[in-house]
């Protein structure tokens, strides 16, 4: 099996792992209205479960992105996943109330950083011209099915097992990578 950086099986790995890795994204937005009133959330309360992950993604992906400079993308792409699924554990399985749930919010936006563009660092370094392009837009693609899987998977496993079941399903999916 070759999973030499480049190859199209290292890409089709890479993929494979991104969407394991961001399976459980959106469980929060999925199961918002349960913790709503399970929590006693306001409106803004709510918001800003929702909002911080973006939050803390957004300056984390320059800052973890130009580490790749330094640092192989490969580690900080698993300290992304590892970051990814200690969130989604610990939502599901330790927060209690709005401000528990916020710290793990937003270590899974810390973790999505530390995956999504590190590991798009690692499919397109050792590739050029069409190449590179087509193993980006699979990136991309894996990205996007995630996020339609999270949503689906998230309101199927809480309807059988209940929410804290959905978060432990998408803290699951982060797996070593090939990279």
């Amino acid at each position: 099996m070759d999973l030499r950086p480049g190859s199209p099986r290292f890409i089709a790995a890479m993929v494979a792992a991104q969407v394991l890795t961001q399976i459980g994204a959106f469980t929060l937005p999925a199961l918002l209205p349960a913790y709503i009133d399970r929590w006693s959330l306001t409106g803004t309360q709510a918001g800003w479960l929702i909002g911080i992950f973006f939050a803390a993604y957004v300056p984390a992906v320059p800052l973890l992105l130009a580490l790749t400079d330094r640092v192989p993308a490969r580690r900080i792409y698993l300290v992304g996943t590892g970051a990814t699924a200690l969130a989604h554990l610990g939502f599901g399985l330790v927060a209690t109330d709005f401000w528990s749930g916020l710290a793990f919010r937003a270590l899974a936006g810390i973790g999505w950083a530390g995956a999504y563009m590190p590991g798009l660092k690692a499919i397109a370094d050792p590739l050029a011209g069409a190449a590179q392009s087509r193993a980006m837009s699979w990136h991309a693609a894996g990205v996007g099915i995630a996020g339609a899987l999270s949503f689906a998977l998230a309101g199927g496993v809480a309807a059988l097992a209940g929410s804290a079941a959905a978060f432990v399903v998408g803290g699951l999916g982060p797996s070593p990578s090939p990279c």
